[in-house]
């Protein structure tokens, strides 16, 4: 009789131990919450779903006026020589083709000489080539002649090319030169329009061809080079309007489009660049100016929630999603614009046919996390 009330004591003991250990495995889900019916009727509710509208608003960056490398130009001279005169200053506005300085140098009537020179021996080798041909034709010159006298004229083409083209690069047009124009003398002329910001000659100075003799800067067309941080890089688009400002004017706007973006991130400050093109209509913007700049953002086919649905946990953003009555399951949301007490939610086909807390969700997140402590 003993044997069997201590077997029955075992069943009973390890009965209730399986029941136990059946309870702990059972899982809870972290982010479910069902609220009694005096929490529910404290929490106040409301429910909703998404909603599709158009969303506009304004993405505030700033940054500083820029040019674009077209409209810089530094001036330098392919071969050397020693200044002669100078017909600028820093701060004159100069049109393309413009005068800037005089330069001489005696390399320069050699280069004219050989120029001059092989044009003449290049017509010379021309008759020889032709009167060659002609013979070699009639069989009344041998093909080795013939041969020679057409490597000769081709030798002479390709050099007359060569000096024709170096004499471009000094600003002298070989279709003008003859032996009564050569000159010792060559000019230094304007590339581009625009003002003069930098000289870095005087007179009798000798330059080289790497050294920058002059510097001019077309200020007309600007760019505004904006920093865009990595989380709103996402919402760039070329063609979104711009308006920029300064601090010493903010009341002078200038209105603009997004041309350019750089998607390469600047390591220093995790962003990227923007430029929108200004017309300097004012005259008073400079390079250098640093600007505030607003980007209009929008989005004419958004699905969008209530801002006060939207609740943050962990640095995740989080919707609390109906599953019956008095039941609420928090999930991660991805957002976008917000604008007007409504933010746009980015994977919006997750919550498409969902019910929603649009109201006091921080409430229900409160008491999960106090439920979980």
């Amino acid at each position: 009789m003993k044997n069997i009330y201590a077997l029955l004591l075992v069943v009973f003991v390890f009965g209730c131990q399986s029941k136990n250990e059946t309870t702990t495995e059972k899982k809870v889900d972290e982010n479910q919450i069902t609220l009694t019916a005096n929490q529910f009727k404290n929490a106040n509710l409301t429910i909703g779903t998404l909603k599709e509208q158009a969303i506009h608003t304004t993405l505030k960056v700033n940054g500083k006026i820029t040019l674009s490398p077209q409209a810089i130009a530094s001036v330098s001279m392919p071969l050397g020589g020693y200044i002669k005169e100078i017909k600028v200053m820093p701060g004159m506005y100069v049109n393309q083709g413009q005068i800037l300085a005089v330069i001489e140098d005696q390399s320069y009537v050699q280069l004219q000489q050989e120029y001059l020179s092989m044009k003449q021996q290049l017509a010379f080798s021309s008759k020889d080539y032709q009167r060659q041909k002609e013979l070699n034709a009639s069989q009344a010159s041998s093909d080795k002649t013939y041969q020679l006298a057409e490597s000769e004229y081709t030798k002479n083409k390709i050099t007359l090319k060569a000096l024709s083209e170096k004499l471009k690069l000094i600003a002298i047009n070989p279709n003008n030169l003859t032996e009564k124009t050569i000159s010792k003398s060559v000019c230094i002329k304007a590339p581009i329009s625009g003002m003069v910001t930098k000289t870095g000659v005087n007179i009798g100075k000798y330059v080289t061809a790497t050294d920058e003799l002059f510097q001019i800067m077309n200020a007309k067309s600007m760019y505004a080079q904006l920093h865009i941080f990595d989380k709103d890089a996402a919402y760039l688009s070329i063609g979104q309007k711009v308006k920029v400002y300064t601090n010493a004017q903010p009341d002078v706007v200038y209105n603009s489009t997004i041309q350019y973006v750089n998607k390469s991130f600047d390591n220093s400050n995790n962003a990227i660049e923007v430029y929108a093109k200004i017309v300097n209509s004012t005259g008073k913007l400079i390079p250098g100016n640093y600007v505030n700049a607003q980007i209009e953002l929008s989005n004419n086919h958004a699905y969008v929630i209530n801002e006060d649905a939207i609740v943050t946990f962990e640095n995740k953003n989080y919707l609390f999603v109906v599953q019956n009555d008095q039941s609420y399951k928090m999930e991660e949301v991805k957002v976008g614009i917000t604008s007007e007490g409504v933010t746009e939610i980015l994977n919006s086909e997750a919550f498409s046919d969902k019910k929603i807390v649009t109201k006091n969700a921080y409430t229900l997140l409160m008491v999960l996390k106090n439920k979980e402590e």
